[in-house]
């Protein structure tokens, strides 16, 4: 059974410090018990728990058969989010060819303008990108509790972590960036970071979770299921397809 709750920000890090650093992972539609597993381990770090770790750690949700069930059978059915759903698949065969930097470029455009139309269809002004999200995140705060929309207390918390890592990574300026992962927006979509700066699984997932962020969020209104969808004939057609390209990605020539 898969929970859409985000990594809970007491669960990156043993202390303030470090939790700071990693409280804008989060990840839809994963079980509890692997939330716990990462919290114990980072708080099991002796001082930091880096983006090589976290990568390597949350590689298993981002398989082959989650993605193309995501694939084939919640994006094309998600309001907004469908729009794009020729862009997000093409982004996610990217990645399982092992071309990062395409992938993650892919994905960019993809959350800003998911995002917009979700605010504008709630009656929000959306001009910038980080303001417009803060205001969309606040707006389901309010949606939540006013109308009592699922687990109250902890939707609060997914919109606070998408709001300090809106603010904090994905837009703020790509000079003031401090991990070392490079998951920012104008940094990549400026020409700003080059080949060495990002192009890595961990740039992709990030962007990937921005994006399952916002399916969740058009679901308050869509009758949507917060779940995973489940394998289905067609999603497991292109999970055999991913393992070829992965194949294929280990036989490029360098």
């Amino acid at each position: 059974m898969h929970s859409p709750l985000p990594l809970q920000r007491e669960c990156h890090g043993r202390n303030d410090a470090i939790g700071e650093r990693y409280k804008q992972e989060q990840r839809l539609f994963v079980s509890m018990g692997f939330l716990q597993a990462l919290s114990r381990q980072i708080r099991g770090t002796a001082k930091v728990f880096d983006q090589a770790q976290l990568q390597s750690f949350i590689a298993p949700l981002y398989s082959p058969e989650h993605l193309a069930a995501m694939v084939t059978e919640r994006y094309p059915i998600t309001p907004y989010v469908r729009d794009y759903k020729e862009v997000i698949a093409e982004a996610v065969e990217a990645h399982f060819m092992g071309l990062g930097h395409v992938a993650v470029a892919g994905l960019m455009p993809v959350i800003e303008g998911v995002g917009k139309q979700i605010a504008e269809s709630r009656g929000l002004v959306f001009r910038a990108a980080k303001s417009g999200f803060v205001k969309l995140a606040n707006d389901c705060k309010d949606d939540a509790a006013k109308n009592n929309i699922g687990a109250v207390g902890e939707i609060v918390s997914m919109m606070d972590s998408f709001i300090y890592f809106v603010e904090r990574y994905l837009y703020i300026d790509s000079t003031d960036y401090d991990l070392e992962d490079r998951t920012n927006r104008h940094g990549i979509l400026h020409g700003r970071y080059s080949d060495k700066d990002y192009g890595e699984p961990i740039n992709f997932y990030k962007s990937l979770a921005a994006v399952d962020f916002l399916c969740f969020i058009a679901a308050f209104r869509a009758y949507i299921s917060f779940f995973a969808p489940d394998p289905t004939e067609a999603s497991r057609k292109l999970e055999h397809y991913y393992g070829g390209c992965i194949a294929l990605a280990k036989g490029r020539p360098k």
